[in-house]
């Protein structure tokens, strides 16, 4: 039932003074830091690890009986607009110690009469006892929900129905209005290997003394440093134990019966990637049919990742809209980031707008390709080379991601290269092809609603598409996006010729 504003903040008062006086046991998580940075001080987080470590203690309610009673009394008399923050944490790898400071950020804030925070958290404790737990996060503690469910034990975050359980449990349990899903883990874009090792992003970066920054080490792809082998599509939420992740078919899979089975056939306010390098078109292709606004970095993301009590702070005042939320998240990162590199990139996609973005890229590649057939001396191939270019075109640690704006905009420059062997047909092919670039900037300028970039990446504009150099990579073949779209085999034609 629902009540006024009044007696919600009582209740939920009544409800943490309770949590508070009930008896608590302590755990201790791992934690490779010399302590959990806020604030002024976040820039100082460590880039490498540290021969020590720390104890990170983070207080852990028991579910008992009187506390089951509690948090039903409270569901009884949330807010009207309350936002599910669901954290899908993939720790069982080298960044759960980035994962233990995370969950500690989020108690800082905890979950409150506008907010209730959900963390699914696989993780390796100690001796390589991996474990499951899944937390309530409130302030200054959390509530272990799990601890009597033997089939949450020990997970896989690799497997979609993990993800599926984890959602169906978290909204079931606690009904809200908006719901915001953070995936998080590593992330490999549109590619990926099978199985391999990944590449931790931090230890990517150096520290330069002149600008008292840490600076991109870009002399070789990120795909190029991690040990592949024949895969299927991209990969997120990597299980070391396992050696599984999710595929792009796994999160299509995961979210259709997630949003389906669980929303009602409702999408999700947020659907954010907490990992590097998915901020892409191909990946945007997927998260339309089960999001409405898409955050994702086209860079790679720092181990740190997002500062969480930056980021739910304005829960502890008011409510947010989700688009006031996804605009918040990107600009808090920016300015968490922007004083320690010059490499950082988030952005905030509407999905809405994604379908025009696509059926758009899809029209330029039927016209490039028929351009490239009908050229003279290569001279589309050249055009198209350099708009491309690494020199040229905003790309990424990975370098076959590239800014799709920045490609945009160099090839409406190097039109004038062009030189078809249809005279007559020419003029009309370009002046199309001008106005199909010119429309898919626009489009990327208006789903993109919100966007920082550090200075080096200054021409980022939100969303990365695949464009290698020289070969198609044996994954990308079978993304859904390929499979719909004209862009494979445009990249086929150029490589072509």
């Amino acid at each position: 039932m629902n009540r006024n504003k009044k007696e919600m903040c009582h209740n939920m008062r009544s409800y943490l003074v309770i949590l508070a006086l009930s008896t608590i046991a302590t755990t201790s998580l791992p934690h490779n830091a010399s302590r959990d940075l806020v604030g002024d001080d976040y820039h100082r987080f460590l880039m490498k690890p540290t021969s020590t470590i720390d104890q990170l203690s983070v207080p852990i309610i028991k579910l008992s009986p009187e506390i089951k009673n509690e948090i039903q009394e409270y569901l009884n008399s949330t807010a009207d607009d309350l936002t599910l923050f669901m954290v899908y944490i993939a720790a069982d790898n080298d960044l759960r110690s980035f994962a233990i400071r995370n969950i500690k950020q989020m108690t800082r804030i905890g979950s409150n009469k506008n907010l209730i925070i959900l963390v699914h958290l696989d993780i390796r404790l100690k001796k390589n006892k991996k474990v499951t737990r899944r937390y309530l996060v409130l302030k200054d503690r959390v509530i272990h929900l799990n601890a009597d469910d033997e089939q949450t034990q020990r997970m896989d975050s690799g497997n979609p129905n993990t993800l599926i359980s984890f959602c169906k449990f978290a909204i079931e349990t606690f009904p809200a209005q908006k719901h915001a899903l953070i995936l998080w883990d590593h992330g490999t874009g549109t590619l990926n290997p099978k199985r391999g090792r990944i590449v931790r992003a931090h230890e990517r970066f150096t520290f330069n003394p002149k600008t008292e920054q840490y600076d991109l080490d870009r002399s070789s792809s990120y795909l190029d440093l991690i040990e592949t082998e024949e895969g299927c599509c991209r990969g997120i939420c990597w299980d070391d134990t396992t050696g599984h992740y999710l595929s792009s078919r796994d999160l299509d899979f995961a979210l259709n019966k997630i949003t389906n089975d669980f929303l009602g056939g409702k999408k999700l306010n947020i659907l954010a990637f907490d990992a590097c390098l998915m901020s892409m078109l191909e990946v945007a292709s997927i998260a339309k049919y089960y999001a409405k606004i898409m955050i994702s970095s086209q860079e790679v993301i720092l181990g740190p990742g997002f500062q969480y009590t930056k980021t739910l702070a304005p829960f502890e005042h008011g409510s947010l809209t989700h688009v006031e939320f996804a605009q918040h998240i990107v600009q808090e990162y920016g300015k968490v980031y922007n004083t320690i590199t010059s490499d950082y990139t988030l952005s905030a996609i509407d999905l809405q707008g994604v379908e025009d973005l696509e059926k758009n890229v899809d029209e330029v590649a039927q016209l490039l390709k028929k351009c490239l057939s009908r050229q003279i001396k290569r001279s589309v191939k050249k055009a198209i080379y350099a708009s491309r270019s690494n020199q040229l075109c905003t790309h990424f640690d990975e370098k076959s991601y590239i800014d799709l704006d920045h490609f945009y905009r160099n090839l409406l420059k190097n039109l004038n290269l062009f030189r078809l062997s249809d005279k007559r047909r020419q003029p009309q092919m370009i002046e199309e092809l001008r106005h199909l670039l010119e429309e898919g900037r626009e489009i990327i300028r208006t789903i993109t609603i919100a966007n920082v970039v550090g200075k080096k990446l200054s021409n980022a504009r939100g969303l990365s598409i695949y464009f290698p150099e020289k070969s198609i990579h044996n994954s990308y073949p079978q993304v859904p996006f390929s499979q719909n779209n004209a862009w494979p085999s445009f990249l086929a034609h150029y490589h072509k010729y």
